[in-house]
């Protein structure tokens, strides 16, 4: 008797059928919809079930090398995703548990049908083939670990480069995300003696040559482009969405020629109050993987709250203001500084141009500025 050789047409597990030829999941017959991304995941999910799938592994199949994606917040989004289509839980699983730091496993039973519906056995492989690729992934992960160790430091940033900030990918709904975060990340950096940030001055004055807008966001493409134009070395770009009640925080710093990855950051706020005080721990994180000493990282850390202030509403309002001066000039700027202040009567950084009456403010702050003085 010859062995089986047929391809499963269909996907089947608990009362749901995923239809590999048409692209289409149902749950007793009744098609549910499913995005492309998602559909993909849970595709390569239930082709190996009873394994830790890694999410490198999911990049590998699903994003290829050359897509320029936040890869971390379109994976976490695709398992939310499949989750609620699935009626599932990430505490109680009936599908899809997680890992954490490793990845997905699927863990219900899953038959595979040929295109009449009859049974070809399960698609999980046998004993034999799954030692044989652990034992090759183990090998892989050993020799490979200590060349990305190697790649890794090679890649690391020098003094002399420069990094530019792109506008913060908000995927919750609430706009107060959109400039305080970027704000608050500039803080941070900043208060870096290693790193050194592209100012929003020299970003409003080029943004023109490049048949913009001074007051264009910079998405993560637009902000490769100028880099690549002023001959820095990378984009940090960051993203955050919802995971429920809570907040996912990504930071993602890419070479801005070759866009290979120099380093990620991820955390989670379990509250919008905790947004800020969860982004300040990554930005400790990415100072560090980015090249700076740990005792120039520790040295220099102010909390984003004592370096500029607990209100995202405030930080919101401060950031609008320094993008109106550096697009319309110090008087049109002025309002926006007086009522960051009026939103915390603490946030120090606001009452110079209040002050002052004019925005003469810091333009390279993060060699001199002392977050711990007002």
């Amino acid at each position: 008797m010859s062995l089986e050789t047929r391809s499963p047409a269909n996907l089947r597990f608990g009362t749901f059928e995923l239809d590999l030829r048409i692209g289409e999941l149902r749950k007793q017959g009744k098609r549910i919809k499913l995005q492309e991304q998602p559909f993909h995941v849970l595709t390569v999910l239930l082709q190996r079930p009873g394994e830790v799938v890694t999410r490198d592994q999911l990049r590998s199949q699903i994003w290829p090398a050359d897509t320029f994606v936040d890869f971390d917040n379109s994976l976490n989004t695709s398992i939310n995703k499949l989750r609620e289509a699935l009626s599932d839980s990430a505490d109680s699983p009936r599908y899809i548990e997680t890992l954490p730091r490793r990845g997905y496993r699927f863990i219900a039973s899953v038959t595979g049908t040929d295109s009449k519906g009859m049974a070809i056995g399960a698609t999980a492989p046998t004993h034999g083939w799954k030692i044989a690729v652990l034992v090759a992934v183990m090998v892989a992960a050993l020799v490979g670990g200590g060349l990305y160790w190697r790649s890794r430091r090679a890649r690391q940033l020098t003094e002399k480069d420069t990094i530019v900030l792109a506008d913060f990918a908000n995927t919750t709904g609430d706009p107060v995300f959109d400039d305080a975060l970027k704000q608050g990340l500039r803080v941070q950096l900043e208060q870096s003696p290693f790193l050194n940030i592209l100012s929003d001055e020299k970003v409003s004055e080029q943004l023109p040559l490049m048949g913009r807008q001074k007051g264009d966001r910079l998405t993560k493409d637009l902000a490769r482009d100028l880099c690549q134009r002023l001959g820095n070395q990378a984009v940090l770009a960051g993203s955050i969405s919802n995971l429920g009640s809570h907040y996912v925080i990504g930071l993602n710093a890419l070479n801005c020629r070759s866009g290979d990855p120099l380093a990620r950051e991820q955390v989670e706020a379990d509250s919008r109050e905790r947004v800020l005080t969860s982004l300040g721990e990554s930005v400790k994180k990415m100072r560090e993987k980015l090249g700076e000493s740990l005792a120039s990282v520790q040295k220099y850390d102010a909390p984003i709250e004592q370096a500029t202030t607990p209100s995202l509403e405030a930080l919101q309002v401060h950031s609008l203001g320094l993008r109106t001066w550096y697009t319309k000039g110090g008087s049109a700027a002025i309002p926006f500084f007086q009522r960051a202040v009026e939103l915390d009567p603490n946030f120090a950084m606001a009452y110079q141009p209040v002050a002052e009456g004019v925005c003469s403010l810091p333009r390279e702050r993060h060699k001199d500025y002392d977050p711990h003085g007002v």
